[in-house]
C-alpha cells in the first residue's frame, strides 16, 4: 500500500492488475449484464462501482509510477524573468516543498540495495532513445524529434545532465512555490554553493524581483557576469526605472558611471580606513600599515580643511610629495589662527636661512627655504592644531626614510589611479568634458535607484578588492546615518523613515573585509536586506583572516540557501542546524530449527517482519554534495527546511537591452566565461534582430497580452503613466553616441 505504517513505493505497481480486473468486470456488467445474471439496471450500477474501484486503483498505481519516474529524471523549467510569480509580501525563491521526516525516510529507502532497480531507467527506454538518435540522420528526423520532445515528463527525451542525483528532489512528487517573507529579509540571506551550480542565476532571479518591486537595488559582482548585467538593465527598463540606473564596471570604463569611494563619509577617519584596509597587516607589515593609516588620515584632514573632496588621485599626489600640501595647509592655519604678523615672521626666518644664519637640520636640507621657515615659525608659535603638527612632523622626516615607510601605500594607490580606471574611482569633479555621472550611495537611496557594479576581479584582484571594500565601508557609513536620522532628518513629526534597500553581493569573499562584519550585524535596522553569495565558509575565513570572524558573519544570516558544496565543513555547518528524526526499517527474518527426532516433525521454520526505528540526521552532508545543479536546500524563517530548485531565466529576444550593452556582453562572455550555463540555457543574444532595438531607445510595448499584467512597472515615473519607451541610462548614452 502507498499509505500506512511504512510507505511502499519502491516496488512494482501491482495496483494496475486489480484496476484492469475491475475495469473488465465493469465492462462486462455494462455490456452483457445477462452474463452475470443481472438485470440491466443492476448491471449499470455494478459497472459504475467497478469502474470507480478501477479508477481508484489506477490512481494508486499512477502515484507509484510517477514517484519512481521522478527518482530517475531531473525536472528543469524555464521562465521569462518578467513572468515570475508575484506573491504578495514574499520573495519567490523557486519550486519545491517543505522537507520533513517522510522525505528523509524516502531518501533512506532509496539507498537500500533492493531499491536500486527503481532508480535507473529501463533498458527498453534506453534502447528506444538510441534508435531515435539514429533516426536523426534519416528522413524520419521530424518523427524522431517529435518523439524526443525535450520535456521532463517525456521518458524518451534526452535527460539533462545536471550532475548529482535526482532522488533528492524526486522524493516529493508534488511541488509548490517556495518563498521568503519580505519581513524576514532584513535578517539577511546567504547562498552557498561551489562554482557553476547556479549561484549567479539565483542572484539574477532575486534581483529581478527586487527591481520589479520598486526597491533600491545594489548588485556587486566581482567577476562581471554578462548575463547578470544585461538582466539588471533589462528589468530596470521594463520597470520604467532607467533614469535611476547606474552601471559601474571597472573593465569597461567607457560605459561606466563614476564613483568616489572615499569622498563620502560621516567621520574623516573613514577615508584612511577605506584607503589602507586592503594593505597587508600580518607580521612586520602591521607597523607599516599603521603608519600609512596615520599619514593618510593627516592628509585627508588637511584636504578637507582646504575645501577639497578626497580622492585616490589627490591622496597619491600629496603622499608622494607632501611639501605642497604642508605649505598650503600651514598658510591656511596661520591666516585663521596665527598672529597678524605671521608673514613678517616667516619672511624674516626665510631671509636668515638664505644668509646661512640658521643651521638647517639634516632632514630638511632637501626642502625649500619657505618650508623650513614655516617649520621654524610653527615650532615657536606652538599652534594647537594636531593636523598641522602631524604634517610638520612628517616633513621633518628624511625624504628617503619617509618613502620607505609609505612604500606599501604608494604602489597600491598607483594601481587604483593608473589608466582609465583611475578616472572612474577618482573622478574629477571639475572636468566639464566628462559627461559620465558621479553617484554616491545616499544619492542612489534617495532616488530609489539601481546600481550594478562589475569589479573585473579576474583582471586585477587588488583593485577590485579595494574598490569593493571601499563601497561596502561607504554603505556602512550611510547605513549608520539612516539608522539615526532616516531619509528625512527634518521630518515634522520626528518620524524616522527608512528606505527599502536590497543588496546582492556575488562572490562576497572577494570583497569582504573588516567593514563587512558591522554591515551584517547592524544594517538590518537601517532598512537594508543583504543577500550574499559565496562558495564555502573557508573562503570567507581566508579573506577575513580569522575563523571566529567568519562564524560571526555567518551567524548574522538568519536565512541560508545551500546549493551543492564540496567542502565538508560547509555542508556540516548547514546540517548541524537540523534535528535528527526517526526512520523505520523493515527487516525480514527467516529461520529454520531442526528437531531432536522424537516427533514426526523434522524441522520448524518461521518468517518474521521486524519493524525497527533509528535516529538519523534529517539531511546529511553527503546529500549536500550530491545536489544537482540549480537545486538547493534552504533554511528559512527560523529553521524551516525546504528543498527547492531554481527556474532557469529565459530571456529570448528581450527587447529592453540596448545594442551597446549587447556588444559589451559579447566581449565579457569571450573574456570571462564565468556564467554558470548549467542546463542548456538560452543565449540572451542569440537570434536577436537588431531592428528590435532603436539606437537611442527601446520598444517597451508589451510582448503579448499575457505579459501585460506582469510587465507593468512597480513604480511608474513621476507625472502619471509610464512613458511609451524607456530611456537609456546616462552611463550608456555616451557609449552609443
Amino acid at each position: 500500500m502507498s499509505h500506512g505504517t511504512i510507505e511502499a513505493w519502491l516496488r512494482p505497481p501491482i495496483e494496475i492488475w486489480s484496476a484492469l480486473t475491475a475495469a473488465c468486470c465493469g465492462l462486462v456488467a455494462l455490456i452483457t449484464p445477462w452474463a452475470l445474471m443481472m438485470p440491466p439496471d443492476l448491471g449499470l450500477g455494478t459497472a459504475a462501482l467497478a469502474f470507480g474501484f478501477a479508477g481508484l486503483r489506477a490512481r494508486q498505481a499512477w502515484r507509484v509510477c510517477r514517484y519512481q519516474y521522478g527518482l530517475t529524471r531531473y525536472k528543469a523549467t524555464t521562465i521569462a524573468p518578467h513572468k515570475l510569480p508575484r506573491i504578495p509580501g514574499k520573495l519567490y525563491l523557486g519550486e519545491g516543498f517543505a522537507w520533513g521526516q517522510q522525505h528523509t525516510q524516502r531518501r533512506m529507502d532509496a539507498t537500500r540495495p533492493q531499491a536500486q532497480p527503481y532508480l535507473v531507467e529501463g533498458a527498453s527506454i534506453r534502447a528506444t532513445r538510441a534508435v531515435l538518435r539514429t533516426m536523426g540522420a534519416t528522413p524520419l528526423k521530424p518523427i524522431a524529434a517529435a518523439l524526443a520532445l525535450p520535456r521532463w515528463w517525456n521518458p524518451l527525451s534526452e535527460p539533462a545532465d545536471l550532475g548529482g542525483t535526482p532522488v533528492l528532489h524526486g522524493v516529493e512528487p508534488n511541488e509548490d512555490h517556495v518563498a521568503l517573507g519580505q519581513k524576514h529579509r532584513p535578517g539577511h540571506l546567504v547562498v552557498l554553493g561551489t562554482t557553476r551550480v547556479g549561484k549567479t542565476r539565483a542572484m539574477e532571479l532575486f534581483a529581478t524581483q527586487d527591481i520589479r518591486d520598486g526597491k533600491v537595488v545594489i548588485v556587486i559582482d566581482p567577476k562581471g557576469d554578462a548575463d547578470l548585467m544585461l538582466r539588471v538593465h533589462a528589468e530596470a527598463a521594463r520597470a520604467g526605472r532607467l533614469d535611476h540606473l547606474y552601471l559601474f564596471h571597472l573593465g569597461y570604463p567607457d560605459i561606466s558611471a563614476r564613483y568616489n569611494g572615499i569622498g563620502n563619509f560621516a567621520r574623516i577617519t573613514e577615508v584612511a580606513n577605506r584607503t589602507t584596509n586592503p594593505l597587508p597587516s600580518s607580521g612586520n607589515s602591521a607597523a607599516f600599515k599603521e603608519f600609512a593609516w596615520r599619514f593618510t588620515n593627516l592628509v585627508a584632514q588637511a584636504q578637507v580643511a582646504l575645501g577639497q573632496v578626497p580622492t585616490y588621485n589627490l591622496l597619491l599626489r600629496d603622499i608622494t610629495d607632501i611639501e605642497p600640501l604642508f605649505l598650503r595647509y600651514a598658510t591656511h592655519v596661520l591666516r585663521t589662527e596665527g598672529p597678524e604678523n605671521w608673514e613678517i615672521l616667516v619672511e624674516g626666518v626665510q631671509t636668515r636661512i638664505e644668509k646661512r644664519q640658521i643651521t638647517v637640520p639634516r632632514a630638511l636640507q632637501d626642502r625649500s627655504d619657505r618650508l623650513i621657515a614655516l617649520v621654524h615659525v610653527l615650532k615657536d608659535l606652538q599652534l594647537p592644531d594636531p593636523v598641522l603638527q602631524g604634517l610638520a612632523t612628517a616633513v621633518r622626516y628624511e625624504r628617503s626614510f619617509f618613502e620607505k615607510i609609505v612604500a606599501s601605500l604608494g604602489p597600491f594607490l598607483e594601481k587604483l589611479t593608473t589608466g582609465p580606471v583611475g578616472k572612474l574611482i577618482s573622478p574629477d569633479y571639475f572636468d566639464a568634458t566628462d559627461i559620465r555621472p558621479i553617484f554616491d550611495w545616499m544619492q542612489v537611496i534617495r532616488q530609489d535607484g539601481i546600481v550594478y557594479v562589475g569589479l573585473d576581479a579576474l583582471s586585477d584582484a587588488t583593485v577590485a578588492a579595494a574598490v569593493g571594500n571601499s563601497m561596502l565601508a561607504d554603505l556602512v557609513s550611510v547605513g549608520g546615518k539612516l539608522y539615526k536620522t532616516g531619509l528625512d532628518p527634518h521630518h515634522p513629526e520626528g518620524k524616522i523613515i527608512l528606505p527599502d534597500v536590497a543588496c546582492h553581493f556575488d562572490e562576497v569573499n572577494e570583497i569582504a573585509g573588516p567593514e563587512f562584519v558591522p554591515m551584517v550585524n547592524k544594517l538590518g535596522g537601517s532598512g537594508f536586506s543583504i543577500t550574499a553569495y559565496t562558495q564555502t565558509i573557508p573562503d570567507i575565513e581566508a579573506k577575513l583572516g580569522d575563523a571566529a570572524k567568519a562564524r560571526q558573519v555567518l551567524g548574522n544570516f538568519n536565512n541560508i540557501i545551500m546549493l551543492r558544496v564540496k567542502d565538508p565543513g560547509t555542508a556540516e555547518f548547514f546540517c548541524n542546524q537540523l534535528p535528527e528524526v526517526d526512520v523505520q526499517h523493515l527487516m525480514v527474518v527467516t529461520g529454520v530449527s531442526d528437531t531432536d527426532g522424537s516427533t514426526e516433525t523434522d524441522f520448524t521454520s518461521r518468517n518474521e517482519d521486524r519493524l525497527t526505528t533509528q535516529r538519523v540526521p534529517m539531511v546529511s552532508p553527503a546529500d549536500m554534495m550530491a545536489l544537482p545543479q540549480g537545486q538547493a536546500f534552504a533554511l528559512l524563517e527560523g529553521n524551516r527546511l525546504f528543498k527547492l530548485r531554481f527556474p532557469l531565466p529565459d530571456a529570448t529576444n528581450d527587447r529592453f537591452i540596448p545594442p551597446s550593452l549587447r556588444e559589451v556582453a559579447v566581449q565579457m562572455r569571450a573574456k570571462y566565461r564565468t556564467a554558470e550555463h548549467w542546463a542548456a540555457q538560452t543565449d540572451w543574444l542569440k537570434d536577436m534582430p537588431v531592428g528590435l532595438v532603436a539606437p537611442l531607445g527601446f520598444d517597451t510595448s508589451d510582448d503579448d497580452a499575457g505579459e501585460a499584467a506582469v510587465s507593468t512597472p512597480a513604480r511608474p515615473p513621476e507625472g502619471g503613466a509610464p512613458p511609451p519607451s524607456g530611456r537609456m541610462p546616462r552611463s550608456d548614452r555616451r557609449a552609443v553616441q
